[in-house]
């Protein structure tokens, strides 16, 4: 799984330490920012969530040694690559949860007072958070050097935080109405800058 890169301890450690700080990290999110289910709008979203990461990681790895000829030419390269697109990935989760602050839930909830917010990350996507998340799952997929791992962690992203992202949006044009459609007309994409 792991390319040769002079210390396969070395690589281990990296990984491990990078995964773990993904770990903490939502931990600490899902610790400050738990609420009760009464108002939540989700839809069991934040369970396609759950399920996409972890499908994800544990397909791109799996994958990575059913499929080994669909490797990625350099996989050093891939692999520190990787580990630097998980650790990016929580950077810019964590920049977007502070952002929002109290504003944060890992439930879809909104209320009619709740402010819509445009600064930080969010001035440039509607859903940040999700982007750092999603960064995090694709970095697996690119430590394993595989362009099929790679393709099953983005695609298992896609599936879960597109569907958080309908409910997500669903219930924040119903409730904020006219100032959340204002903001997503000034900010066109949901992910990705110029993409989505």
């Amino acid at each position: 799984m792991l390319p040769e890169i002079g210390s396969e301890l070395l690589s281990t450690v990296a990984l491990l330490a990078a995964i773990g700080v993904w770990i903490v990290s939502d931990w600490s999110i899902a610790f400050a920012h738990r609420g009760t289910a009464d108002d939540s709008r989700d839809q069991g979203s934040k369970y396609a969530i759950g399920a996409a990461v972890v499908g994800g990681v544990l397909a791109a790895v799996l994958l990575s040694q059913i499929a080994p000829s669909l490797s990625v030419p350099a996989p050093t390269v891939a692999f520190w690559l990787g580990v630097g697109a998980i650790l990016l990935g929580v950077v810019l989760r964590q920049y977007a949860v502070r952002t929002l602050g109290d504003g944060f839930d890992l439930e879809v909830r909104v209320d009619a007072a709740d402010e819509v917010v445009d600064s930080g990350p969010y001035r440039w996507v509607r859903h940040p958070s999700y982007t750092g998340a999603l960064l995090s799952l694709v970095g697996v997929g690119i430590t394993v050097g595989n362009w099929l791992s790679i393709a099953v962690a983005l695609l298992a992203g896609i599936a879960g935080y597109g569907y958080r992202i309908r409910v997500e949006e669903r219930a924040l044009r119903e409730t904020l109405g006219e100032r959340y459609a204002a903001y997503a007309n000034r900010t066109p994409y949901r992910l990705v800058p110029g993409i989505w």
